[in-house]
């Protein structure tokens, strides 16, 4: 089977047409007449939701990497000064805070 790219083009352009010339009504409207402000869609977040989206924009904010602290560790490790508790990582892992 081979496919004629000009006629591909004219399938496509006829759907499109056929598309467009059909009128949909929003539910609620009257033949011919528009939705006015009164009949619009309208969202709101829950008093939840809209303090997670205010989480998230706030974590959003914070640096990933704390430079303070990095440039502290590296500090610690120029002068052989930095001390691993070992045990204290390995409770971080188990219970999930790692």
């Amino acid at each position: 089977m081979r496919i004629d790219p000009k006629r591909l083009s004219e399938v496509a352009r006829k759907t499109v047409e056929s598309i467009e010339s059909e009128r949909v009504e929003p539910a609620g409207a009257t033949a011919g007449q528009p939705v006015g402000p009164a009949q619009a869609d309208q969202a709101t977040l829950s008093q939840g939701a809209a303090e997670v989206q205010r989480a998230q924009q706030a974590l959003g904010e914070v640096p990933e990497v704390r430079q303070e602290k990095v440039a502290e560790a590296k500090r610690k490790i120029v002068e052989g000064t930095l001390e691993i508790d070992s045990e204290q990582i390995a409770r971080n892992i188990i219970e999930g805070g790692v």
